[in-house]
């Protein structure tokens, strides 16, 4: 330890020096902040054994089912599993060694930290233990040395001054021009000088003397502070090492019995391969040892038929049908679907085992159309192939196609049929026409059903093909063409408005039940007129409206 000219103490890494005891005070502080770090390596651990033995759980199940569904056989697939079967064990090793590590070692941790560590409000109770204990023994000692600094300090001064003052002394001597009475005070003030020089001499060397007698006092009370703080630092190490040894005996495999005889038996497993008796079951169960029914002369029976692919087709039904809007058609009947000829009555209606998705959904679907004229013409799945033999994917997928355009013909046709007949339509809008025809689905072409039309160009085809010149849809035309047949004239026809109709795009035409206005063009072929309604032009549906 220095004192420099100023009277400040020079910086010094020492325990003896004022504060300094303050490192020992904060390792108790550090000992609290190990054990919370030895608690967090231990639950890492913990979760890394726990990660490993989850991922060998996984792995071996991976491959357990690989090799149950695999070709490997014999006593080659035993080595294999052997294989898994030490993962296995090691997964629970490594299981059991993570919560040991939990209840045996992070636990005792846990419960010594709290023994030994008491927190108050602001401090742990043995840090402030500790820092009081050694400001007490440090504080007498500390005070002779700030008397040592100040008593050193005013000699320090005095004997600067002394200098100064005899310097001008003896420059006064050699100045001729400075008189006898100012170099008489000169004179006086150097004695004065030099007289407290030996003053602050003698008060420094006296403040020293009795800090270095009060040494000794200051070393022991210091050293019994710091052995207590000794102690309890050994203890913390201690119980370290303590639990390092623990963790050791959780952490080592090669004491554990269960460990060795693993693989102990991997080894045994491995060695059990015998190539000689794999190849040996190969050729009794799929090789040339393996029995053979060969082919002997079998006399006719009448009692033997071929099964023939219709049968795996059948739906459930007694005579091969199936049941859509509660009518029962077979496939000898299917060729009549579209005949005029009304239906012969249904049989009861019976619980059905469907064969697939596409028939039941086609089914559903198709039973929710309105009962009318339309009915007796519904058509069985089956009934597009007329030869019973097996449809490709492909077919399958036009036969559900076809039987949704069937959906949408029979409800419009309900519609139109409920405006003809006066029906109140008030609660249910007769459906909205598509407005281009790249709005349907593609019919089905290569069937040898005729598609269903969907305007009146189609329809006219329909019945020049038709036998005796009739729509096959029944009654009436879904896009009635004009009665009279003549030209609208130039001013149009005055229709009536039966329901309420929003538009949908911009060239559209609204209006509300009861609006009369103008129809200035023929129905196209999607069954949309033309109108004007006051300044508004724009298309609509004709079975919306009536002519007046």
């Amino acid at each position: 330890m220095s004192v420099n000219d100023d009277g400040q103490l020079s910086s010094s890494d020492s325990f003896w020096e004022v504060g300094r005891y303050m490192r020992t005070v904060k390792r108790c502080d550090n000992g609290y902040q190990l054990c919370n770090h030895l608690r967090k390596l231990i639950e890492e651990r913990n979760e890394i054994e726990k990660k490993y033995a989850a991922m060998l759980t996984e792995w071996t199940k991976k491959w357990n089912n690989f090799l149950d569904k695999g070709p490997e056989y014999g006593t080659t697939l035993g080595a294999w599993k052997g294989v898994l079967t030490e993962a296995d064990g090691v997964a629970e090793l490594h299981n059991a060694m993570a919560e040991k590590m939990m209840d045996d070692v992070h636990t005792k941790i846990k419960f010594w930290q709290k023994e030994n560590y008491h927190k108050s409000m602001m401090h742990f109770k043995e840090t402030k233990e500790f820092e009081d204990n050694f400001r007490k023994a440090q504080k007498p000692w500390a005070k002779r040395l700030a008397k040592v600094v100040a008593t050193k300090k005013d000699y320090h001064v005095a004997c600067k001054t002394e200098k100064s003052t005899a310097n001008q002394e003896n420059n006064s001597r050699a100045d001729s021009s400075v008189s006898q009475e100012q170099l008489k005070k000169l004179q006086d003030k150097l004695k004065k000088c030099q007289q407290e020089v030996e003053n602050t001499r003698e008060k420094y060397t006296a403040a020293l003397n009795d800090l270095n007698s009060y040494n000794a006092k200051y070393i022991e009370d210091m050293t019994e502070v710091y052995k207590r703080s000794q102690d309890f630092e050994q203890k913390r190490i201690d119980f370290f090492k303590k639990i390092f040894f623990q963790l050791h005996a959780c952490l080592d495999l090669s004491v554990e019995s269960r460990f060795s005889q693993i693989y102990t038996n991997l080894h045994s497993t491995i060695g059990n391969v015998d190539p000689n008796k794999d190849l040996k079951w190969w050729s009794s169960t799929h090789g040339v040892d393996m029995g053979m029914n060969w082919p002997a002369f079998e006399e006719y029976s009448p009692e033997l038929q071929s099964i023939s692919k219709r049968a795996k087709s059948n739906l459930g039904s007694a005579d091969g049908g199936i049941m859509i809007t509660s009518i029962k058609h077979s496939r000898e009947d299917s060729y009549g679907s579209y005949s005029e000829q009304p239906s012969a009555p249904p049989p009861q209606q019976q619980q059905q085992q469907p064969q697939n998705y596409k028939t039941q959904s086609s089914t559903n679907s198709y039973a929710s159309a309105p009962r009318n004229d339309m009915d007796s013409s519904v058509f069985s799945v089956d009934s597009l192939n007329p030869f019973g033999e097996y449809d490709s994917e492909e077919e399958e997928e036009e036969k559900g196609e076809f039987v949704e355009e069937v959906k949408l013909v029979v409800e419009e046709k309900s519609h139109n049929d409920k405006l003809k007949n006066g029906s109140s339509l008030e609660e249910d809008p007769p459906l909205k026409p598509p407005r281009s025809l790249e709005s349907h689905k593609e019919l089905v072409t290569e069937t040898r059903i005729p598609p269903v039309p969907r305007a009146r160009d189609s329809i006219k085809k329909a019945r020049s093909e038709s036998p005796d010149g009739e729509n096959p849809f029944g009654d009436g035309d879904m896009y009635d063409e004009n009665e009279e047949g003549e030209e609208p004239p130039s001013a149009g026809w005055m229709v009536r408005a039966l329901y309420d109709y929003v538009r949908a795009e911009d060239d559209e035409l609204e209006f509300k039940a009861g609006d009369v206005f103008l129809q200035v063009a023929l129905e196209d072929e999607m069954g949309w007129c033309r109108g004007k309604k006051g300044e508004d032009i724009g298309f609509y549906p004709k079975n919306y409206v009536e002519r007046i």
